[in-house]
């Protein structure tokens, strides 16, 4: 986590200072790709694909060698293409949804993907709950709808919505929707009629 972080400010400081990409001053009136619909359209792809990783068994590995790299290499799984894996995945939605963001605000520069964004996206997260992707967009939903619920108090939301997350850190640690997906194929499926209404209707 360290060095990623580490390469986050380093790929920063390149940015900067490299005036194809407009350096510090970023890059301003971009065209409007990012309409309401496009948006929508990636968020469905992104929502349907992470949820189908998650549960292959290269995202099982991936649960392993979170909850204990160890235990996961003892198990003959291949903990470094295993976080490869990871790091290639999360760095292409990263990508898709920075490109997508870059065309709604039409104004892109290094600080726009800063520290403060990487702890927005984090804080998210762990509101939602680590172990969830139902959890994850709650998360990002919810955060949302609360940072713009205290816009009015400037500065001070930023001293609130901290205290909310050490709150809910301290107790619910695994978030608010931990270990809860919705499997969109279940639902769809029909109920079994219960034995009891079945042996009547034989009768």
């Amino acid at each position: 986590a360290i060095i990623s972080l580490a390469f986050m400010f380093i790929v920063k400081s390149l940015f900067e200072n490299m005036e194809v990409v407009g350096g510090a001053r970023g890059i301003s009136n971009q065209p409007n790709y990012s309409t309401l619909p496009i948006v929508f359209i990636w968020t469905v792809i992104s929502i349907w694909i992470i949820n189908n990783f998650v549960r292959s068994t290269i995202g099982k590995a991936l649960n392993a060698v979170r909850d204990g790299e160890l235990a996961a290499s003892a198990m003959t799984v291949d903990t470094r293409k295993t976080k490869m894996t990871a790091f290639l995945f999360a760095a292409f939605w990263a990508g898709v949804s920075g490109g997508l963001f870059a065309h709604v605000i039409r104004y892109i520069n290094p600080d726009t993907f800063g520290i403060r964004k990487l702890a927005e996206v984090l804080a998210m997260v762990y509101l939602g709950g680590l172990n969830s992707v139902t959890g994850s967009i709650v998360g990002a939903v919810g955060l949302s709808l609360i940072s713009e619920a205290l816009r009015p108090l400037e500065i001070y939301k930023w001293i609130i919505i901290p205290i909310m997350l050490i709150l809910i850190m301290i107790f619910r640690p695994s978030g608010l929707v931990a270990f809860r997906d919705f499997d969109v194929g279940k639902m769809l499926q029909p109920k079994d009629e219960p034995l009891e209404e079945v042996d009547h209707a034989a009768a």
